[in-house]
């Protein structure tokens, strides 16, 4: 039986005073809940430590929004795994569509990433996810596929068992739209789907597949409910304590 997650994107959002503030305000909600679901929170990278001090020990994991497949290198503006160690982060988002879109990250290049994620013990979380005219043209499934089949070509199947994928279609970011949890529901078993003719039947079953777009306390547990969505990649409700706190099972 597969954990539910949820995570919280913060984006380039809040100033180090909110971010604080935030992560006081999970740590001090989550003493009242009485879930068996997986917390993270991906803050920005000047943030990290100050959140991650705030929550240390609270049984709420804190990851980073990117990394570069290096060790210390001359990479300027870039974030090394070996810095993100001595923080003990080990969990990093890979692929969001913000940057596959305003970066020009390729399939090949977050294939990169996800591998050297792996050798370094981190915990990848890959995005994918269509964008409004793929969906419209028909091409979801085709480049649900194209993304899934390039983003994890040679991970073998022991280490595909620790990798989260997020399904986040493009078009319900940010957007107040969201996917109804049956379109979302049939996105993410093609993705199990596909997860089962690279790693077989036994690995994709326990490889998680969350879902981002637009997820809100008013319609997290409808999505929940569908068999194939483990969880959410949460952006805009995730920024504030109450609504953050009200996304937990």
């Amino acid at each position: 039986m597969r954990k539910k997650i949820i995570s919280g994107n913060w984006k380039m959002n809040l100033n180090l005073a909110q971010a604080t503030e935030l992560a006081e305000g999970i740590k001090k909600g989550i003493q009242n809940k009485k879930s068996d679901a997986q917390l993270l929170v991906f803050p920005s990278t000047l943030h990290l430590q100050k959140v991650n001090e705030i929550l240390t020990g609270t049984g709420v994991d804190v990851g980073c929004q990117n990394i570069y497949p290096s060790g210390l290198a001359a990479f300027t503006g870039e974030t090394s795994t070996d810095q993100l160690k001595d923080l003990k982060i080990r969990y990093a988002l890979i692929g969001h569509s913000e940057r596959r879109q305003f970066m020009g990250e390729t399939d090949e290049f977050l294939n990169r990433k996800i591998t050297f994620c792996l050798k370094e013990s981190f915990i990848p979380v890959f995005c994918i996810g269509e964008t409004l005219g793929e969906r419209e043209s028909g091409k979801t499934f085709d480049v649900i596929k194209r993304q899934v089949v390039e983003g994890l070509r040679n991970i073998t199947n022991d280490d595909a068992k620790k990798i989260i994928i997020a399904y986040e279609p493009v078009w319900a970011i940010g957007t107040g739209k969201v996917a109804t949890p049956e379109q979302a529901e049939e996105a993410h078993a093609y993705v199990r789907s596909e997860l089962k003719s690279l790693f077989g039947s036994e690995v994709s079953e326990i490889i998680p597949i969350l879902y981002g777009g637009s997820v809100k306390p008013d319609n997290v547990k409808s999505l929940l409910e569908k068999p194939n969505i483990d969880g959410g990649l949460v952006g805009g409700a995730s920024q504030k304590t109450d609504s953050y706190l009200a996304l937990i099972p």
